[in-house]
Protein backbone atom coordinates (compact mmCIF):
# COMPACT_ATOMS: atom_id res chain seq x y z
CA UNK A 1 0.00 0.00 0.00
CA UNK A 2 2.81 2.41 0.96
CA UNK A 3 4.63 1.88 -2.34
CA UNK A 4 1.40 2.30 -4.31
CA UNK A 5 0.66 5.60 -2.59
CA UNK A 6 4.28 6.76 -2.88
CA UNK A 7 4.40 5.91 -6.58
CA UNK A 8 1.08 7.62 -7.24
CA UNK A 9 2.13 10.83 -5.47
CA UNK A 10 5.53 10.79 -7.22
CA UNK A 11 3.92 10.36 -10.66
CA UNK A 12 1.38 13.08 -9.87
CA UNK A 13 4.15 15.52 -8.89
CA UNK A 14 6.24 14.76 -11.97
CA UNK A 15 3.20 15.04 -14.27
CA UNK A 16 2.52 18.64 -13.23
CA UNK A 17 6.10 19.81 -12.71
CA UNK A 18 6.65 20.86 -16.37
CA UNK A 19 4.13 23.65 -15.79
CA UNK A 20 6.39 25.11 -13.07
CA UNK A 21 9.87 24.06 -14.23
CA UNK A 22 10.61 27.45 -15.73
CA UNK A 23 10.11 29.30 -12.43
CA UNK A 24 11.12 27.02 -9.58
CA UNK A 25 13.41 24.05 -8.93
CA UNK A 26 11.78 20.67 -8.37
CA UNK A 27 12.56 20.62 -4.63
CA UNK A 28 10.68 23.89 -4.06
CA UNK A 29 7.82 22.74 -6.29
CA UNK A 30 7.56 19.39 -4.46
CA UNK A 31 7.68 21.11 -1.05
CA UNK A 32 4.92 23.49 -2.08
CA UNK A 33 2.83 20.71 -3.61
CA UNK A 34 3.03 18.24 -0.72
CA UNK A 35 2.94 21.12 1.72
CA UNK A 36 -0.26 22.30 0.07
CA UNK A 37 -1.79 18.87 0.59
CA UNK A 38 -0.81 18.82 4.25
CA UNK A 39 -1.79 22.46 4.73
CA UNK A 40 -5.18 21.87 3.12
CA UNK A 41 -5.68 18.96 5.50
CA UNK A 42 -4.61 21.18 8.42
CA UNK A 43 -6.98 24.01 7.44
CA UNK A 44 -9.82 21.56 6.78
CA UNK A 45 -9.35 19.96 10.19
CA UNK A 46 -9.12 23.40 11.83
CA UNK A 47 -12.32 24.60 10.12
CA UNK A 48 -14.31 21.44 10.84
CA UNK A 49 -13.27 21.32 14.48
CA UNK A 50 -13.76 25.07 14.98
CA UNK A 51 -17.01 25.43 13.04
CA UNK A 52 -18.79 22.15 13.86
CA UNK A 53 -17.25 20.42 16.87
CA UNK A 54 -16.24 22.98 19.49
CA UNK A 55 -18.51 25.47 21.23
CA UNK A 56 -17.93 28.99 19.92
CA UNK A 57 -17.48 30.39 23.42
CA UNK A 58 -14.54 28.07 24.02
CA UNK A 59 -13.85 25.90 27.03
CA UNK A 60 -13.59 27.15 30.56
CA UNK A 61 -11.30 25.23 32.86
CA UNK A 62 -11.68 26.68 36.35
CA UNK A 63 -11.42 30.44 35.71
CA UNK A 64 -9.34 30.10 32.57
CA UNK A 65 -11.07 30.29 29.19
CA UNK A 66 -9.47 28.61 26.17
CA UNK A 67 -10.69 29.97 22.84
CA UNK A 68 -12.16 27.44 20.42
CA UNK A 69 -9.77 28.53 17.70
CA UNK A 70 -6.82 27.74 19.99
CA UNK A 71 -8.09 24.23 20.61
CA UNK A 72 -8.82 23.72 16.90
CA UNK A 73 -5.31 24.96 16.05
CA UNK A 74 -3.72 22.40 18.39
CA UNK A 75 -5.85 19.50 17.15
CA UNK A 76 -5.08 20.30 13.51
CA UNK A 77 -1.39 20.72 14.32
CA UNK A 78 -0.92 17.37 16.05
CA UNK A 79 -2.99 15.53 13.47
CA UNK A 80 -0.83 16.73 10.57
CA UNK A 81 2.68 16.24 12.01
CA UNK A 82 3.01 12.63 10.78
CA UNK A 83 1.67 13.33 7.29
CA UNK A 84 3.82 16.44 6.92
CA UNK A 85 7.01 14.65 7.91
CA UNK A 86 6.32 11.69 5.63
CA UNK A 87 5.46 13.89 2.64
CA UNK A 88 8.47 16.18 3.15
CA UNK A 89 10.93 13.33 3.65
CA UNK A 90 9.70 11.25 0.71
CA UNK A 91 8.92 13.88 -1.90
CA UNK A 92 10.35 17.34 -1.18
CA UNK A 93 13.69 16.45 0.36
CA UNK A 94 14.44 13.07 -1.21
CA UNK A 95 18.18 13.78 -1.26
CA UNK A 96 18.42 14.09 2.51
CA UNK A 97 20.31 11.40 4.36
CA UNK A 98 18.50 8.25 5.46
CA UNK A 99 18.87 5.51 8.00
CA UNK A 100 17.05 4.82 11.25
CA UNK A 101 19.27 7.09 13.36
CA UNK A 102 19.23 9.90 10.78
CA UNK A 103 15.45 9.61 10.31
CA UNK A 104 14.95 9.88 14.06
CA UNK A 105 17.09 13.02 14.21
CA UNK A 106 15.23 14.48 11.22
CA UNK A 107 11.89 13.74 12.88
CA UNK A 108 13.10 15.49 16.05
CA UNK A 109 14.25 18.52 14.03
CA UNK A 110 11.00 18.44 12.04
CA UNK A 111 8.98 18.57 15.27
CA UNK A 112 11.13 21.50 16.48
CA UNK A 113 10.52 23.42 13.26
CA UNK A 114 6.80 22.74 13.17
CA UNK A 115 6.64 23.54 16.90
CA UNK A 116 8.17 26.92 16.11
CA UNK A 117 5.64 27.17 13.30
CA UNK A 118 2.82 26.40 15.70
CA UNK A 119 3.98 29.14 18.08
CA UNK A 120 4.28 31.60 15.22
CA UNK A 121 0.96 30.47 13.77
CA UNK A 122 -0.74 30.97 17.13
CA UNK A 123 0.70 34.43 17.68
CA UNK A 124 -0.12 35.58 14.15
CA UNK A 125 -3.60 34.02 14.32
CA UNK A 126 -4.31 35.61 17.70
CA UNK A 127 -2.99 38.99 16.51
CA UNK A 128 -5.10 38.96 13.34
CA UNK A 129 -8.21 38.04 15.32
CA UNK A 130 -7.71 40.40 18.26
CA UNK A 131 -6.13 43.42 16.58
CA UNK A 132 -7.65 43.28 13.10
CA UNK A 133 -10.97 41.64 14.08
CA UNK A 134 -10.45 39.06 11.36
CA UNK A 135 -12.70 35.99 11.16
CA UNK A 136 -10.70 33.02 12.58
CA UNK A 137 -10.74 30.77 9.49
CA UNK A 138 -9.59 33.64 7.23
CA UNK A 139 -6.93 34.60 9.79
CA UNK A 140 -5.75 30.97 9.78
CA UNK A 141 -5.20 31.10 6.02
CA UNK A 142 -3.11 34.28 6.26
CA UNK A 143 -1.04 33.02 9.18
CA UNK A 144 -0.42 29.75 7.34
CA UNK A 145 1.07 31.52 4.32
CA UNK A 146 3.56 33.37 6.51
CA UNK A 147 4.51 30.31 8.56
CA UNK A 148 4.94 28.07 5.49
CA UNK A 149 7.50 30.41 3.99
CA UNK A 150 9.63 30.40 7.12
CA UNK A 151 9.20 26.66 7.60
CA UNK A 152 10.42 25.83 4.08
CA UNK A 153 13.71 27.59 4.75
CA UNK A 154 14.12 25.90 8.12
CA UNK A 155 13.23 22.45 6.76
CA UNK A 156 15.60 22.82 3.82
CA UNK A 157 18.61 24.16 5.69
CA UNK A 158 18.09 22.61 9.14
CA UNK A 159 15.92 19.49 9.16
CA UNK A 160 16.61 17.86 5.79
CA UNK A 161 19.97 19.41 5.00
CA UNK A 162 21.89 17.17 2.61
CA UNK A 163 25.65 16.86 2.30
CA UNK A 164 25.54 17.84 -1.39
Amino acid sequence: MKNLLTNWIDRFLHFFYPLFRRWIPYEVYAYLAVGAINTALNILLFAVVYEFVLPKEGWSIYDFNIASYTIALLIAFFATIPTGFWLSKNFAFKNSESGAKKNGLQLFKYVLVVGQGLGSDYLILKGLILFLSMEPTIAKIFSTIIVLTVNFLLQKYFTFRSKE
